[in-house]
């Protein structure tokens, strides 16, 4: 039994380890999310089912609240949720803007809603076969994004466990919307956060220049970078330890003109660099690093939670662009393959007078 047992826990030891490789390889992938929650789930599963087997008190009395636990989820969670989302909204759109890029979290709340209580006024069967096939591939692709979010933001979070060696010649801090020539609290913590390691490294080696990307939008008086400048300077980094980069508009472009400057500072010579972003934005702007030829890590910032919730899905809408034809053709594909095996079975269930509502 002792065997068996161990034999059992090889199971989400092993997708540990692979969750370990995956994140050593590359973070910005939700690979490693998704083999983390997988190792997790498994250990869990396994402990149930030993708890159950198993004639012990104490491990059937918490299987029974791990099982209360998820009946109650299940039942009321969803609820729970759609009043945390509008409570949110009302938090974010008291203290930002109030225009849709802060209202994600109400448009989702809104969405849920109708997702849960317009089936209880509608009859399903009295549709047509087709129908309701296709109204349950759209559940159950939404499910599939539901999970999929959910890995992202594992992944997301996998991201600012990141500790670079402080041996860096550069650290890339993102540009983000200023304020009257100044920055907002969003990229003061930005620029604090690649500070306090400029800062760090200067006590165990030669401190790294602050590479300030960021060109000027329509609405701003000057670029992004001037404005970082200032700031950096007020917080004390001598100039000569600043470069800016003023032309960028989106994070791909602050991967690629950084580069380019890093390229022509360094004078062909090797370098190390980071990059220093929102703790919600480091996924991302990883993928962009990538994409402009930078291995590099990411440091990130604190948010304030009432901005998070918003933020986070922001990004993944982001995410979800960056591959969007893939998604495109993946939701295309699973919602004709859905609806013709759901239409099958269907009409096999009713067929032997079974009624799917």
């Amino acid at each position: 039994m002792i065997i068996d047992t161990w034999l059992w826990y090889l199971i989400p030891l092993l997708l540990l380890f692979l969750f370990y490789i995956a994140y050593k390889i590359d973070r910005t992938k939700l690979w490693a999310g998704f083999l983390l929650s997988c190792s997790v789930i498994s250990f869990a599963g396994i402990f149930c089912m030993q708890a159950y087997v198993g004639n012990h008190l104490i491990s059937r009395l918490f299987l029974v609240l791990i099982l209360l636990f998820f009946v109650f989820l299940i039942t009321f969670g969803v609820y729970i949720f759609i009043g945390f989302l509008i409570l949110n909204t009302r938090s974010i759109l008291r203290k930002e803007k109030r225009d849709l890029k802060h209202s994600l979290t109400l448009i989702l709340a809104i969405g849920l809603l109708l997702i849960v209580t317009v089936p209880q006024f509608i009859d399903l069967t009295s549709f047509s076969q087709v129908v309701r096939s296709i109204i349950y591939s759209v559940y159950g692709l939404m499910i599939y994004y539901f999970l999929h979010l959910t890995h992202y933001i594992i992944s997301m979070i996998l991201c600012n466990f990141s500790r670079p060696p402080k041996k860096q010649h550069y650290i890339i801090v993102l540009g983000c919307w200023i304020k009257d020539g100044r920055v907002t609290p969003i990229l003061a913590r930005r620029l604090d956060k690649a500070i306090a390691f400029y800062n760090k490294q200067k006590e165990v080696y030669k401190p790294p220049k602050l590479l300030l990307s960021g060109g000027k939008g329509s609405d701003e008086t000057c670029s992004e970078a001037e404005a970082m400048k200032t700031y950096a300077l007020e917080k004390g980094i001598p100039e000569e330890d600043l470069l800016l980069e003023t032309n960028s508009i989106s994070t791909l472009e602050n991967m690629k003109f950084s580069k380019k400057i890093m390229d022509m500072d360094s004078k062909g010579e090797p370098y190390r660099c980071i990059y220093a972003t929102n703790n919600y934005h480091l996924l991302r702007a990883g993928i962009f690093a990538k994409k402009a030829g930078l291995k590099v890590n990411g440091i990130g910032s604190k948010t304030a939670f009432y901005y998070l919730p918003n933020a986070i899905l922001r990004e993944y809408i982001a995410y979800l662009y960056i591959h969007l034809k893939w998604n495109l053709a993946f939701g295309v594909l699973c919602l004709i393959s859905g609806s013709i095996l759901i239409f099958a079975l269907i009409d096999f269930l009713t067929s032997r007078g079974i009624v799917i509502g």
